[in-house]
């Protein structure tokens, strides 16, 4: 952690707003990443985004520096996720017509490499429809270590498990993406 982000998060826990919007600029497209990979769409995610850094708000005062900022803030989003996935639990099941998770790519159909972004796109799609379709913990797991590059010991300080845990639920997530994504069968 950088001396400016240590001072930040100081100052945040005494009560600046205005360092604590600079802790929100400094995280914030790492959490909306999260959050997407997690929820699977922007409107979703961006939600997450906002409920995650609305909580630490709300929290700061009782972060005490005892795990980086990053875990604790993650640790957030977790639990924002399961309050989603619990209250989305309990919604009807309808998709809207014309609703797509999309992820986050750049179109540029009328470019010579049109068609290689629409392939890439595809692959994103596909991707992201697996992360998705994984089991809560193993999505969580996941998207911490994959996308944001978290240690499996910072993942545990965010899913409050023990690093073993982290690691069978990795494994786990792999195998079944590896056979969706690839299409290859986990035996050898």
């Amino acid at each position: 952690m950088g001396e400016t982000e240590h001072r930040l998060i100081w100052l945040a826990t005494t009560g600046d707003s205005e360092a604590f919007s600079e802790l929100v600029s400094l995280f914030e497209s790492k959490v909306y990443r999260a959050a997407y990979a997690l929820t699977g769409n922007e409107h979703d995610a961006a939600d997450l985004t906002q409920e995650t850094f609305l909580r630490a708000f709300k929290g700061i005062g009782a972060f005490r520096g005892r795990c980086p900022f990053f875990t604790w803030l993650y640790r957030i989003l977790l639990n924002t996720f399961k309050t989603w996935l619990r209250a989305r639990s309990r919604m009807p099941k309808t998709v809207p017509s014309g609703h797509q998770n999309r992820a986050p790519v750049e179109e540029a159909a009328s470019s010579p490499s049109g068609s290689q972004l629409a392939s890439d796109r595809e692959t994103v799609d596909k991707v992201y429809r697996a992360i998705s379709a994984l089991p809560d913990e193993q999505r969580m797991a996941v998207v911490l270590h994959c996308l944001e590059d978290m240690s499996y010991r910072e993942i545990a300080g965010a899913m409050r498990c023990s690093v073993g845990t982290v690691k069978s639920r990795i494994h786990a997530a792999r195998l079944v993406l590896k056979r969706e994504v690839l299409g290859e069968s986990d035996s050898k």
